[in-house]
């Protein structure tokens, strides 16, 4: 990038150069006048040469500006498309949760709960009667305190 810069510096220093020689070598042959008006005539052939080319320009741009267009309108047709299947899908998900969820809630009602409820009587059963039989929870804890109090004792034994 910086020698292109370079580049375009020396020549135009060296365009800018030629002219000024030229303009003082016209004006001491007394044809600067002359050179003048060439002069004039170039620049205005040339600023017509440049407003054509931006006119095609333009032109090419509104062209191509048109053509994205067009091609736009068919990708936009398939995401309108494809925004319709998502939300349908959104919807039939939906519902299958909520089926799903029922389908859940019933098994919990209907198979589950009665199951868990049968199965913690049978076990509630079996401990009244290990209670009752002298093997049960309550014994066992009665077991213990004796042994705490035997503990404080040998201690309160001990420690006088």
């Amino acid at each position: 990038m910086q020698s292109a810069k370079r580049y375009l510096l020396v020549i135009g220093v060296g365009v800018l150069v030629l002219l000024i020689v030229g303009f003082i070598l016209a004006a001491l042959f007394h044809v600067l006048l002359a050179v003048l008006y060439i002069a004039l005539i170039i620049l205005a052939a040339t600023t017509l040469i440049a407003i054509a080319l931006l006119i095609y320009t333009i032109l090419a741009l509104l062209r191509a500006i048109t053509t994205v267009r067009n091609e736009m309108r068919p990708l936009l047709a398939s995401v309108q498309e494809t925004v319709g299947v998502v939300k349908e899908t959104a919807r039939t998900a939906g519902h299958t949760v909520t089926t799903v969820g029922s389908a859940a809630q019933l098994a919990r009602d209907f198979a589950l709960a009665p199951g868990i409820r049968a199965v913690a009587t049978v076990l509630a059963g079996q401990q009244v009667l290990r209670i009752f039989l002298g093997k049960g929870r309550a014994r066992r804890s009665e077991e213990r305190r004796r042994q705490q109090m035997r503990a404080i004792r040998a201690q309160e034994v001990g420690g006088k």
